[in-house]
């Protein structure tokens, strides 16, 4: 156990704490800098931390899925890994994908996929390239579709938004032009990133169910929640972002 613990400090994050320390050590002027500043990058690098600053987002919606009666099913994208062999979309996007299409499948609902992203090959792409491999291997019969309908497994793409705020805007745009004012749906994005995109499709006039995937946090913890990793800095990452978000989006929409 304490050679994977050392091991651990040779990697990134941890490698760049101990470098940190060594500066205190050695550079007696700026040591109470490089000891807040190493106490800084151990803590946000730390999975304990990264679930404690996420449980709060993650929480309210870990639960299983109860049908109701809904317009359609919205799913936000989250990422591509550009143009490669199969399976081109992130992590992220692929479970919101996945899970959003299980759903509409069950429920016969229809689908609108909201996101451009600033790459050539965009999300919307990647999307529509992912589900033709869902429809090939596993005969799915999601088709595309010009029409908004009810009781109808068909998608939609809306292919203009760059963030959460224009997924909101321009699905509502969608949802006016098939003459749908007072919109329900069912939201699909990450855990940790729904209560930002509720209070936004809100905001728009939505009605939102929630229905989140890609989950993160554990109740459970061990030793090894202690030891700085990337997948630590990446939950704090991810929780930092949404608090900075939640705090813009209340002065943007005062």
């Amino acid at each position: 156990m304490a050679s994977k613990v050392f091991t651990y400090f040779l990697l990134p994050p941890g490698i760049f704490i101990v470098f940190i320390l060594l500066g205190a050590i050695f550079y007696k002027r700026a040591r109470i800098y490089f000891l807040l500043l190493a106490s800084l990058l151990y803590l946000l690098s730390t999975k304990a931390v990264g679930n404690f600053l996420l449980l709060p987002f993650e929480k309210p919606y870990n639960h299983k899925h109860v049908p109701q009666t809904v317009d359609a099913m919205v799913i936000l994208s989250g990422g591509t890994h550009g143009k490669s062999a199969n399976l081109t979309l992130g992590s992220s996007s692929f479970k919101r994908v996945m899970y959003g299409i299980m759903i509409a499948k069950k429920e016969n609902l229809p689908i609108i996929f909201s996101g451009q992203g600033l790459k050539k090959y965009s999300e919307s792409i990647s999307t529509k390239d992912t589900i033709s491999e869902l429809n090939y291997y596993f005969d799915i019969n999601l088709t595309e579709s010009e029409d908004l309908l009810k009781d109808n497994f068909s998608i939609i793409y809306e292919t203009k938004s760059l963030n959460t705020y224009e997924n909101a805007k321009f699905t509502k745009t969608t949802f006016s032009q098939h003459g749908i004012k007072d919109p329900s749906i069912y939201l699909v994005t990450s855990a940790f990133h729904m209560k930002r995109s509720v209070k936004l499709y809100e905001y728009f006039g939505f009605n939102i169910i929630p229905v989140a995937t890609d989950f993160m946090t554990t109740k459970k913890t061990n030793i090894s929640y202690f030891i700085p990793s990337n997948i630590g800095l990446q939950m704090s990452y991810y929780a930092l972002h949404e608090y900075a978000g939640l705090l813009q989006l209340s002065l943007k929409l005062k």
